[in-house]
């Protein structure tokens, strides 16, 4: 089951790629497509126009490729045939890398950052976001990150029928790969949108890149991040319903839908996926848990509306 998502960021500014000098034969080429169940978007500015197909092609195709390894969308991914069989032998590199910031963003959240959440999700997707306790109860016994094996030979679940899904980090996790990659090709100032926003250098005048906030995905922006050689995630707790009550970030505890005391978090750090998997524990989280995450993480920059609509802005260098 795909359910919709709502856009919960937006690039105030030309969303251009550019590079450090802007020849005379420059012009904008753009691609759009979807990426993880997400709208992504790429355009570069700034480089003739075969060469900029080039660099789009090139992380087109590793956008496919990482796809292939993480996406529950498709049913030949390494993702699915791991939920499927409960084992994976030679696992990607990739995929042993991602697993590893898991562990890390599990640690720093206190468990609330838990991907073996899967069964719960299939629980209240299958059942229109109102599954009866004997069902949730189940699909609880199936969650626990300390359930979940892995090292280079293998990657396996300690109880029958776990399942991983990654949709809360791996976004970031792309966004972080096709960053990368655009660095390896010489671009310096570049926006990158996968889902979660990366933001290489700056805007062709020298200032930062400009991301602005949505609290509301039918209105506009309500709060702007002045952002440079950054990434900035965003999470909220209805920006993906089953019901269109019912939240679809559930809880590893509680085995419920979320009732969060946030209209919205956003999260910026160097890393995307981190930032990634930050914004969807912290949706779960108050005010204090919130706070002493990021102490402990640190040089991160948290944007959160509360549920009453106040503002929650902290920086922890």
């Amino acid at each position: 089951m795909m359910l919709s998502r709502r856009r919960f960021m937006t690039i105030a500014a030309s969303t251009a790629v550019a590079g450090s000098a802007v020849p005379v034969a420059a012009k904008t080429v753009s691609w759009r497509g979807i990426a993880l169940g997400a709208e992504a978007k790429l355009v570069i500015n700034g480089l003739p126009d075969t060469e900029a197909r080039r660099v789009i092609k090139l992380a087109r195709a590793e956008i496919e490729r990482l796809e292939n390894i993480f996406s529950l969308y498709r049913s030949n991914s390494t993702l699915s045939v791991l939920n499927s069989k409960g084992g994976h032998r030679a696992p990607d590199p990739e995929l042993l890398s991602l697993l590893s910031r898991v562990s890390a963003v599990h640690t720093a959240t206190g468990g609330l950052f838990d991907p073996t959440v899967q069964p719960l999700w299939q629980a209240f997707a299958e059942h229109k976001g109102r599954p009866d306790q004997a069902i949730v109860r189940d699909a609880r016994e199936k969650v626990g990150w300390r359930f979940v094996n892995y090292n280079s030979r293998e990657i396996g679940f300690a109880k029958p029928g776990m399942q991983l899904t990654l949709s809360g980090i791996a976004q970031g996790f792309i966004t972080d790969r096709i960053t990368a990659l655009l660095r390896a090709e010489g671009l310096a100032n570049a926006i990158v949108n996968i889902g979660e926003i990366s933001a290489m250098g700056h805007l062709p005048d020298g200032t930062p890149w400009q991301v602005g906030l949505v609290t509301n995905s039918e209105g506009p922006a309500t709060d702007f991040l002045s952002v440079s050689n950054m990434c900035v995630a965003t999470s909220a707790a209805l920006g993906t319903t089953f019901d269109g009550v019912n939240s679809h970030i559930l809880s590893p505890l509680s085995g419920r839908p979320v009732q969060s005391r946030w209209q919205r978090v956003s999260v910026v750090h160097s890393s995307a996926a981190l930032a990634d998997g930050l914004s969807t524990a912290a949706i779960l989280m108050d005010e204090t848990q919130l706070i002493e995450c990021i102490k402990a993480v640190g040089q991160v920059i948290v944007n959160a509306r509360r549920a009453d609509g106040s503002l929650l802005v902290v920086r922890q260098e």
